[in-house]
């Protein structure tokens, strides 16, 4: 197995492979950030937006709710993050010690919204939007008055 990847990615010349077998494996390999839809033969992901034209909203009612967070802050979306309904002072520090970490490590940038517990995390190559702005206001999630 090793030997046929180190042929594929021209590393190593090829020795007896028996070449029926490669073609055999013959897979459509794609970008991965390609926007792909589901179809009858292939179910892939789907993708609805652009992480960077959309905010994402994730609103946490206790510390556990923290693995909602990892993966769209890896996948570099724009993320609001709502604990205000946690009241415990203890759990608030711990989520945002943790998600100032994650952010640090995927070089995105966290700053608070709202006073009362709303935090964004931008990724580093991008800004909120003005009317993601106005969308976050009307939910009641940004307030200018921080």
């Amino acid at each position: 197995m090793l030997e046929k990847f180190l042929v594929a990615i021209g590393l190593k010349q090829p020795e007896n492979i028996n070449i029926g077998a490669l073609t055999k494996e013959n897979k459509t390999v794609r970008p991965s950030t390609e926007n792909r839809f589901s179809t009858d033969e292939q179910v892939g992901d789907v993708r609805i937006h652009n992480p960077k034209d959309e905010v994402e909203i994730k609103v946490l009612k206790s510390f556990s709710d923290i693995h909602n967070l990892g993966s769209v802050v890896k996948e570099d979306f724009i993320v609001a993050m709502d604990i205000r309904d946690i009241s415990d002072q203890t759990d608030r520090r711990r989520i945002i010690d943790f998600v100032t970490g994650m952010a640090f490590i995927s070089d995105a940038k966290i700053r608070s919204i709202n006073k009362d517990g709303v935090y964004l995390i931008l990724p580093a190559s991008s800004s909120l939007p003005s009317s993601e702005r106005e969308r976050l206001q009307n939910l009641g999630l940004y307030n200018i008055n921080v």
